[in-house]
């Protein structure tokens, strides 16, 4: 996992817990002195232990965690690399550049990002249907990463999200549905 994930993490729990939280969660959890260099790659067994010791302390489940994680991290990204979010015009550009855009300036970037798979799909103006693959079953991060973008471009929406890998299918299928005013 990439170093700018465990970045915008550090910023998210020292914002809303204090320093001394997140350097206690890096003792348990990494080795000694580890400092994230945004474009290295980290093992993720480092986030997920992370993500479960604060979902222990906040007493929620670890989901609710990682998909507060995701709304928190697209803030991150976003004013990290401006320059890829001049290239959408709204809420479902973003979301249907997934692929095609994002994904494609991520590997430029960064060395070996392993990235989801993600496919999107208009539906019809008010539902966008994403398609969501990967490994590390990141997929509630991903909603939450969807819910800041939403935020982001001040469109409500509602989101759908019955077939999970959580649940033993091979994917997840999000129903995005925008909330018009």
């Amino acid at each position: 996992m990439k170093g700018i994930i465990f970045n915008v993490l550090e910023e998210m729990i020292v914002e809303q817990a204090g320093m001394e939280v997140w350097n206690t969660l890096l003792e348990k959890h990494t080795p000694q002195n580890r400092v994230y260099v945004s474009a290295k790659n980290y093992p993720e067994t480092e986030l997920f232990a992370i993500a479960t010791d604060v979902a222990a302390l906040l007493n929620v489940p670890l989901q609710q965690v990682v998909k507060a994680f995701g709304q928190y991290l697209f803030s991150g990204l976003a004013t990290r690399h401006t320059g890829v979010m001049t290239r959408f015009s709204g809420f479902t550009s973003l979301v249907m550049g997934i692929h095609n855009v994002i994904h494609v300036e991520v590997n430029k970037l960064y060395h070996e990002p392993a990235l989801p798979t993600i496919s999107c799909v208009l539906v019809n103006n008010h539902n966008i249907e994403l398609t969501y693959h990967s490994p590390r079953k990141l997929c509630f991060c991903a909603e939450g990463l969807i819910f800041g973008a939403a935020e982001h471009y001040q469109q409500a929406i509602t989101i759908k999200h019955d077939v999970c890998m959580h649940h033993g299918d091979e994917k997840c299928i999000l129903n995005i549905e925008l909330i018009n005013d």
